[in-house]
């Protein structure tokens, strides 16, 4: 995808709103909205660990489970025809994935450790034998669809209207969110930035250029460091939607 050529002014760090995102949100929250369903999840769910660099899951393999992070790192990403790869997601506990395959029988995206991992596993037939006896866990598991659907409405609506240096900041925002204990450093090259905000490189390089004249950024050849939060908050609640 081509960002698109409008593009917010570059300007200076200004006191303002900060930025909340949905995504975040409703990972974070997904299962905490449903406590029936995450009780019933809870009993039924099975203990599964993965060492760093280990793939859980590709795209179109057979599926009848969704997890929930524990411990550790999940990166979701797809890979177009031509070879590149678009990051999706970058996972930390108590994070809720693979709850499309568990409904469509297949995965749509590919699932690997960052780091050393505890999962639970959910499959399908243990929850549906809970549902069995407690119908009501069906309005529950459809608000769980809905929470999915409101960030993938999210990242569409992001990448149709927003100007490339928002959505460069919201997306830093919420990678800094993901990892948490790295002292600001998100551990990704801006070639890989370019690709979670569906840019290009040099299109992420151009926008963030002004960022480091400002002191709101720093670079390195495999990470990003930000040193100026309240800056990117700003930046990122600048254009609503």
């Amino acid at each position: 995808m081509t960002e698109p050529l409008r593009q917010s002014p570059a300007r200076s760090p200004e006191p303002g709103g900060r930025f909340t995102s949905v995504e975040t949100t409703a990972l974070r929250d997904m299962l905490d909205t449903t406590p029936r369903l995450r009780a019933a999840a809870e009993r039924v769910a099975e203990p599964v660990q993965l060492p760093a660099g280990k793939v859980l899951f590709s795209k179109d393999d057979a599926a009848d489970a969704f997890y929930m992070v524990v411990e550790g790192t999940i990166e979701i990403s797809v890979i177009s025809a031509d070879g590149r790869k678009l990051l999706l997601e970058v996972l930390r506990p108590p994070a809720l994935f693979g709850e499309i395959g568990f409904f469509s029988g297949f995965r749509t995206a590919d699932a690997v450790a960052l780091t050393d991992v505890r999962l639970r596993r959910v499959r399908r037939a243990s929850l549906l034998d809970e549902i069995r006896t407690s119908p009501d866990l069906l309005l529950e598991m459809i608000d769980l669809l809905c929470e999915r659907l409101a960030i993938v409405s999210s990242k569409l609506e992001e990448r149709t209207f927003l100007p490339l240096d928002v959505r460069i900041a919201r997306r830093l925002i919420i990678l800094l969110d993901s990892y948490p204990d790295d002292d600001s450093r998100i551990p990704l090259s801006q070639a890989e930035l370019a690709n979670f905000v569906g840019a290009t490189r040099e299109g992420v390089a151009k926008a963030m250029a002004p960022w480091r004249q400002f002191g709101w950024v720093e670079f390195s050849r495999r990470s990003i460091h930000v040193l100026n939060r309240p800056a990117l908050e700003h930046l990122a609640s600048s254009v609503g939607l």
